[in-house]
């Protein structure tokens, strides 16, 4: 199937690493050209390095403060001068949930507001830098990166950010439908990225488990038996930017392997 993205511009907040990384790879390729962002622009110029992409879409390694809006404002006007415009954009951006305890006993408002400012607010100042150009193509991707923990309790900051998400996802998909802009939200679970072990690892130890008991336990709560990889994540993203994707928006969809039993309609 031809998903017709030779030729789109794109931007991946969080792109240097985890589920980031691999929609940026895919992206590439599709002959997308894809400004891969980090806080750090040595993280996303050797996470560009680490794709591997030959012939593919440009890779453009661009920095920036998804909690300052100056920087957000920068990098996209960057981004859009390079490219010549910017047709999706992938909010994949903030620092992955599991890192911390986040139960009522050891949250802290600090935590709290700088969790809600890196992705919730993030996703808002990414979207509205964004939007004049694809009104002006006539065409725009927005897809949200929330998470399964706005469908569970237990994670106090995660949950109420990730649920934030979901709102404001279908807010802008009735905003901009008529402009031809989609938005979409996906609902990752515990995903394999290279960074896993090591989440696992800190997970694990606040659990008394060991990290390959944790594993097994987590595995054994979704339909599949194991946990879904970034690149499998990937796929789905990528189908979702392009244009054949125009029947869903203002939609979320749980790529968790099957995580619960709860039926959603």
């Amino acid at each position: 199937m031809d998903l017709q993205l030779s030729g789109k511009r794109a931007i991946v907040t969080g792109g240097s690493a985890g589920i980031g990384f691999k929609i940026a790879r895919q992206f590439a390729l599709e002959g997308i050209d894809v400004a891969v962002c980090s806080r750090s622009i040595d993280r996303a110029a050797k996470a560009i390095e680490a794709m591997g992409v030959e012939g593919g879409g440009r890779l453009l390694p661009v920095q920036v403060e998804l909690r300052d809006a100056d920087s957000v404002t920068a990098m996209v006007a960057q981004v859009a001068e390079e490219f010549g415009g910017i047709d999706i954009l992938i909010n994949s951006g903030a620092e992955v949930s599991g890192n911390a305890p986040e139960d009522f006993e050891h949250i802290t408002d600090e935590f709290v507001l700088r969790s809600f400012e890196d992705k919730f607010v993030g996703i808002l100042r990414m979207s509205r830098a964004v939007v004049p150009h694809m009104k002006a193509n006539g065409f725009g991707r927005i897809i949200n990166l929330a998470g399964h923990t706005s469908r569970e309790a237990g994670s106090i900051s995660a949950g109420a950010r990730n649920s934030a998400v979901v709102n404001l996802t279908k807010v802008l998909s009735m905003e901009l439908g008529r402009d031809g802009i989609t938005v979409n939200a996906v609902h990752p679970f515990t995903t394999v990225t290279d960074e896993l072990p090591d989440r696992l690892e800190r997970m694990a130890a606040r659990r008394g488990r060991t990290a390959e008991e944790h594993l097994a336990k987590i595995s054994d709560r979704t339909s599949l038996g194991r946990l879904v990889t970034a690149e499998e994540i990937a796929y789905f993203v990528t189908f979702l930017a392009s244009p054949l994707s125009v029947a869903l928006t203002g939609e979320v969809v749980a790529l968790t392997g099957g995580v619960g039993d709860a039926v959603y309609f």
